[in-house]
């Protein structure tokens, strides 16, 4: 029986410190079977000859929100490089709603208010141009939105009043005690329930148009952080099955590890039947007063706790699988919610006492997580300013304390402000950060100008995380900023603003250190490291196929590379050699 392909004549990086390099590469179902002459040519039923071509292992984005990628691809585009101005934004949104009907939600995504005068867009501008629509328009940090007077209205609030926010959140008022438009983190929710809820077919949709322009830049795989808890993070309550779906339709061209929300997890078996409500708090949205109702039904640690059926982290294959279970503890740094353990340098300079806050109280967050632990999870809790990183650490080391286990490689998403201490106690635990080294370009300005000269340089720290023994991880926590990895990569090495300000020069990695990140680095963060990530005999035969060597060109043209071809499991999947 012939073996299925062959690839030679190409400068094929395989990742492997015993054999880094090669000249050709077989498969067979879907797996690399060989190296050079490990087998003859003629072995193979066919040849593909990549004349010269450089090979990386497939690209492997660690933090990557696939359902919001595609959602992005139908919305209207917000970001600061397609509206730079207020007055621009104002006109885009005013060109959708003309076009929708009365009505009808206008969606549009990826704004900055850095970008924009340091101000929100406010409902009173966005009901001036659409008087007839409501409008939500999504932060590019997706941790907040701006909504009109005709959103407010659709969720009960008339006037924009009436409402209480909830724990975790924030709705700044104008004078006359009327929102002003602006919901930050947890408060969201107050109107995003009134919008219509998505199908599974139609996140199956967004997946498979993300999945698309995913492999075309080059990524193999990805992991998504959070599913499932629309009022939270997700799309719907039903996003596990458009994953399945989109397989299912042939639609799911990348490999996916998703992870399901928090609020999702529950306590399971017969003592969850007679009380199920009670021990969700009668919050299966997740509200942070679950934590009051759960602790009067005994501690989740002490019962098996995780989604119907008991599921957990680990089940699937190499195309879907479930991963880590996610959480938000804290918000972002452009958006100055990230919890921080002192305010935030441009709030104190204006008069303002702002440090941030937890998305849930600490015993909510101690509670869940530690019951995820206890019962086989993988966690990864989202944490960028030092105050939620100090508490993450804390609840992640108390709860391996109380409950010890091997190998749990539990995740810090973001890692975003994170001191010399800090970096050494998750060293110690042996902690993932996940960090985006694309933040640093697209959104680093507004990060040093949030933080301050002394503070910036504990920032997205990627050297530090090496040189302190941890494996990183590469991310772009698309599509918060661009999911491209040459252009995340080249900000990796290179570590400069939009401005072209140097953002921390000495937290720079190698081009060998970056693409290690986004192959090896990105498989070990799901424990996947002995599937992919290197292209030796029985790993996954995932690749990108570049225009050029990314090892040997200056590294300040990463950016300028191409990738001409995306292979997946032996497969062509994009592109042609």
């Amino acid at each position: 029986m012939a073996l299925d392909v062959i690839f030679t004549n190409g400068i094929i990086h395989t990742q492997d410190p015993e054999r880094p390099m090669a000249r050709a590469l077989g498969v067979h179902h879907g797996r690399v079977v060989s190296l050079d002459d490990d087998l003859a040519p003629e072995l193979f039923d066919r040849t593909v000859d990549l004349r010269g071509a450089t090979v990386v292992p497939g690209f492997h984005d660690a933090h990557c929100h696939l359902t919001m990628l595609g959602e992005t691809l139908v919305q209207v585009d917000l970001r600061p490089t397609t509206v730079p101005t207020l007055a621009e934004l104002l006109d885009a949104v005013a060109a959708a709603a003309r076009d929708a009907a009365p009505g009808e939600w206008v969606l549009g995504q990826g704004y900055d208010q850095n970008h924009l005068g340091g101000s929100h867009p406010t409902a009173e501008a966005l009901d001036a141009v659409a008087p007839e629509n409501p409008v939500w328009l999504w932060h590019n940090s997706r941790h907040m939105a701006v909504v009109n007077t005709a959103a407010f209205e659709a969720a009960g609030y008339p006037g924009r009043t009436g409402f209480t926010v909830p724990e975790g959140g924030s709705v700044p008022l104008d004078e006359h005690g009327a929102a002003l438009g602006l919901l930050e983190e947890t408060a969201r929710g107050l109107v995003s329930g009134a919008m219509p809820p998505k199908t599974t077919a139609q996140v199956a949709e967004q997946i498979g148009a993300a999945s698309d322009v995913a492999l075309a830049a080059g990524i193999t795989s990805v992991t998504e952080p959070g599913l499932g808890a629309p009022e939270h993070l997700g799309q719907s309550v039903t996003d596990l099955a458009a994953y399945q779906l989109a397989r299912e339709q042939g639609r799911l061209g990348v490999r996916a590890t998703v992870m399901p929300y928090l609020t999702t997890l529950h306590p399971v078996g017969a003592q969850d039947a007679p009380d199920a409500a009670d021990a969700r708090g009668d919050d299966a949205a997740g509200s942070p007063s679950g934590a009051g109702a759960a602790g009067a039904d005994g501690d989740h640690a002490d019962r098996p706790f995780g989604l119907d059926l008991g599921l957990r982290t680990g089940l699937g294959d190499d195309r879907l699988r479930i991963g880590a279970v996610k959480v938000l503890a804290d918000g972002s740094l452009i958006g100055r919610s990230a919890f921080m353990t002192e305010d935030y340098a441009a709030d104190a300079e204006a008069g303002v006492s702002n440090a941030g806050y937890l998305q849930f109280p600490r015993e909510w967050l101690e509670e869940r997580l530690t019951a995820a632990h206890a019962n086989g999870w993988q966690l990864a809790v989202h944490a960028i300013g030092d105050g939620a990183v100090d508490v993450v650490l804390d609840v992640l080391e108390a709860a391996q304390r109380r409950f010890p286990r091997e190998d749990c490689r539990h995740r810090i998403e973001h890692f975003g402000v994170a001191s010399d201490e800090q970096v050494a106690w998750a060293a110690r635990l042996g902690v993932v950060p996940v960090p985006q080294g694309r933040f640093v370009n697209e959104l680093g300005d507004g990060i040093a100008r949030a933080m301050g000269e002394p503070r910036t340089r504990f920032c997205y720290r990627m050297r530090s995380l090496l040189d302190a023994g941890m494996v990183v991880p590469a991310s772009t926590d698309a599509p918060v900023v661009d999911y491209p990895p040459l252009a995340n990569i080249h900000d990796m090495v290179n570590r400069s603003t939009s401005s072209g300000a140097p953002f921390v020069p000495e937290e720079r990695v190698t081009v060998a250190e970056a693409v290690h990140a986004y192959t090896v680095g990105s498989a070990y963060a799901s424990h996947q490291e002995h599937e992919k990530g290197r292209l030796v005999p029985g790993m996954l035969a995932d690749f990108a196929v570049l225009s050029d060597d990314i090892h040997t060109v200056d590294p300040a043209t990463i950016r300028d590379l191409r990738v001409t071809a995306t292979v997946v499991g032996g497969e062509v999947v994009h592109g042609s050699v």
